[in-house]
């Protein structure tokens, strides 16, 4: 797109109708955004003759097939490179909304004759790297995995932005849940260390306290921590602290 912006800041008039078909013919170009804002197409479009190439940008732009075929008196006549364009950008658009498209509703939407030519389009819609997606023929569905975005109407970007706080709102939400869980996880773990703890040091001082009563020739007096019980929760512990 880049040469074409370069090449109107020099060129007639009536040259720039010829620019815009050339990008629109040009198989690695498939935003016109661009072209559609510079000042020198924005002056063309405001005379009644080239209209008409306005309106054109504007289909490319944003519009798809279905688009063309309700304005068609009103467009220059689509040559056959640029109506395959408006097929895949047409495409695009249609993968956008949905993941799952159906051959059926493609075909209807693309105007193909076959199940073969639109899977066609499909196919070389991926090799433009314009479409992420797999071909089920088997059920006859399109599952997308991924499109380029298409140019974008000024009085569409507050819904735009209004999505995207939303979004923005919604991970935040999530951020803070996530760090909840982690902090009541860590108190969890943290009480679980203390007892471990606790109970270690009850256990040595009691051990501690055998030892000086041994060594004294006090006799060992029974308690709970001569259980079997208490002998089997003292190896276990020591054998979480290793």
């Amino acid at each position: 797109m880049d040469a074409y912006i370069i090449l109107l800041t020099t060129a007639s008039q009536a040259s720039i109708p010829e620019i815009i078909v050339r990008a629109l013919e040009d198989e690695s170009v498939y935003h016109f955004g661009r072209l559609l804002n510079s000042p020198q197409v924005a002056e063309l479009v405001e005379i009644e003759q080239f209209a008409q190439y306005g309106r054109l940008l504007e289909l490319f732009s944003f519009g798809v097939l279905n688009d063309y075929k309700t304005a068609a008196a009103q467009l220059p006549q689509l040559s056959p490179q640029q109506l395959n364009k408006l097929k895949h950008l047409t495409l695009v658009t249609l993968a956008s909304n949905e993941k799952v498209l159906h051959y059926d509703r493609l075909i209807a939407e693309l105007d193909c004759s076959s199940e073969q030519e639109m899977e066609d389009l499909v196919i070389e819609s991926i090799y433009k790297n314009i479409l992420m997606a797999k071909l089920d023929q088997k059920r006859r569905l399109v599952e997308v995995d991924f499109t380029v975005g298409r140019d974008v109407r000024k009085q569409d970007l507050p819904d735009i932005f209004a999505k995207l706080e939303a979004w923005s709102n919604t991970c935040e939400e999530a951020l803070e849940k996530i760090s909840a869980d982690i902090e009541t996880v860590n108190a969890e773990a943290a009480a679980k260390l203390d007892d471990s703890r606790n109970f270690t040091n009850t256990l040595q001082e009691l051990r501690s306290n055998h030892v000086m009563a041994a060594a004294e020739g006090l006799p060992r007096s029974d308690s709970q921590y001569e259980s079997s019980e208490y002998q089997r929760e003292a190896q276990r512990v020591g054998a979480d602290a290793s």
